[in-house]
Parts: structure tokens; sequence; C-alpha cells
């Protein structure tokens, strides 16, 4: 700036052909002027100022919602922001700013299984089942519940006082009259219960095929594993006195789990919705509220960028007008 004006003094150039003369262009020219009268005397890096950057009142609500919510992982709180309008931007845009604040909840990836199957395309394709022991009232019951392996909908549980091969059939029994006309590959490890005559007449009843997991590798059946774990964790935090009580709060927490929690393994949608719905409809949508938001924030950042320009060009404008 100092030597345009020592070149305009001496040569007693118009401006214009000074900045021609030195290869300048005007809005670069204009834009050092603007710096220089709001105090800001360095050039920076040359790029264009960040339009689509996170609004403050967009962080805040971010931080705001994580701390309501621990410990869920960053992905999934920002996909239920989408959804119930609290903030509009990426996963990646929420890890940073809980990262900024202290707010990862962070875990360590499970290492993959070396088995790879080919995943359902459907919902009840393939269905998940198996036993978990839970200690309630100084004894055992069992909790047997079957899920889709498409959209990790829980089609339905029983908690029982015994494990008996005749009640587990009934188990998946019920769950497949739940779904008329569906015929799964049922899923399953190798107790005595699935591999049993009881439970060989409703494969053959219903026309049903089944795969047996890996001796000692839960793992091969990890979607309903993955299941009990949350299951676990749910009930730990509660006082089952008795089994009404613990029917009554599983009850609450599969219904929790189909049909409002968002799952990591479909996309963070709900099971309910890639069970009954149209996930790739939602996902659409979800999408097109980022492309609004990024547009709004861009709006709303130049807003504010024009009045801090205006602020600090008002002394100049007095001048002029004196």
């Amino acid at each position: 700036m100092q030597e345009i004006e020592k070149t305009k003094e001496r040569s007693e150039w118009s401006l214009p052909r000074v900045l021609t003369v030195l290869r300048l262009k005007r809005s670069v020219y204009f834009s050092w002027k603007l710096k220089s009268r709001g105090n800001v005397r360095e050039d920076g890096s040359g790029k264009r100022e960040q339009l689509s950057r996170l609004l403050p009142e967009e962080e805040a609500a971010i931080v705001s919602y994580a701390k309501a919510h621990p410990p869920e992982g960053y992905r999934r709180l920002g996909w239920m922001m989408v959804d119930e309008d609290v903030a509009y931007v990426s996963p990646s845009t929420v890890y940073n700013v809980l990262d900024q604040h202290d707010l990862l909840y962070r875990w360590k990836r499970p290492e993959a299984s070396v088995t790879k199957v080919t995943p359902p395309s459907s919902p009840n394709q393939r269905w998940h089942t198996d036993i978990m022991y839970l200690w309630l009232a100084d004894r055992w019951y069992f909790f047997v519940g079957v899920i889709d392996g498409y959209s990790r909908y829980v089609v339905h549980w029983e908690l029982l006082t015994s494990m008996q091969a005749e009640e587990i059939t009934l188990v998946v029994q019920w769950a497949l009259e739940r779904c008329p006309g569906a015929h799964p590959v049922i899923v399953n490890d190798n107790g005595g219960q699935f591999t049993g005559k009881e439970f060989k007449k409703l494969l053959k009843r219903f026309q049903l095929q089944q795969i047996r997991t890996k001796v000692r590798h839960p793992e091969s059946n990890g979607i309903i594993e993955r299941f009990h774990r949350s299951l676990r964790e749910k009930l730990s935090e509660k006082d089952l006195k008795n089994l009404s009580r613990a029917r009554e709060i599983i009850g609450e927490w599969v219904d929790y789990y189909n049909h409002h929690r968002l799952h990591g393994g479909i996309q963070y949608l709900r099971p309910v919705d890639y069970h009954f719905g149209d996930p790739e409809n939602l996902v659409r949508i979800r999408k097109e509220k980022l492309a609004r938001a990024r547009e709004h924030r861009k709006l709303i950042n130049q807003v504010r960028s024009n009045e801090v320009n205006r602020s600090n060009l008002e002394p100049s404008k007095s001048l002029f007008c004196a």
C-alpha cells in the first residue's frame, strides 16, 4: 500500500494507471485498502474467507446436545441432531467440535472377523438368534431374541425361566408368525436347543435354512451378540428385583432400540426405518438438510462479515462527509 501511494505521488498518475503498471487488480487493491482501515495488515494465506465455517450458535448447540446424550459416538450424535433439527452438520464436523471441547467418547474398535459373510439385502432374509443368561433375583433367567440381519430390527424376544429346547423353539416360531410369508435363513450357534429335533421340526415346517456359527467363535453371530452387549449395559443401570420388572425394562429398551436409537450398522438410521421404511429416501433427506444448512451458513457468515466491514469503514465515511 505504501509503494502504491509513493508511486501515485511521484508520477502524478491516476490510481487505475498505477494499478495497471504494477499489474495489480483493482479488487486486490481495494481488499488491501479495506484491511488497512480495519487494522489488518497481513495478507494472510491468500485463501478466500470460509463463509461455510460453523456458526457460533451451531457449535454451542452441538456441545449442549453432546452433554445431554453421553456417551453416544460422534457419528450417531451427528445424525441424531440432523433428524431432530438441532444442527445440520456432518459427523466429521461434530468430531472436530467435540474434540475441541474434550467431549469425545472414545472406544476401542474390535478386530474384524477373518470370515466375511455376504450381508443380506432386504428384511427377513436372514435372522440371528441366541440365548443370553441373566442373573436376576438369586437365579438365572434366559433372554432369547430374534433380530433381523438387514435392518437390526428385533422381531421378537422372550425372557424365559428355563432354556429347554421346546421353549427356545417357540420363540423363533412366534417370530415367524409375526412375519407371515417370511422365510429367513436362521443363524445360531451349536447349542443343543438349536441342533435338537424340536428345532429341526420347526425348520422343516416353515421351509427354512439354517447356518450354524463356528465353534467358540461368537463373532460369527456378531449381530445378536452386539445387541446382547447393549442390553446388558442397559440392564446394569437398573435395579431388577423381579421377573415382571425385568420384562418391563427389557420391553422398553427393545422399543427404544427398534424405533428411536440410531444404529451404526445401518447408516445411523433406526431399525424400524430399514425394516419397514425407505432408507434411501431418508438418507437423501439428510443430505438435502446438510446442503441447505451449508447455503444458510454461508449467507449468515457473509452478512456478519459485511456488518463488521461496515463498522470498520464508519470513521473514514465521517471524514468524507465532513
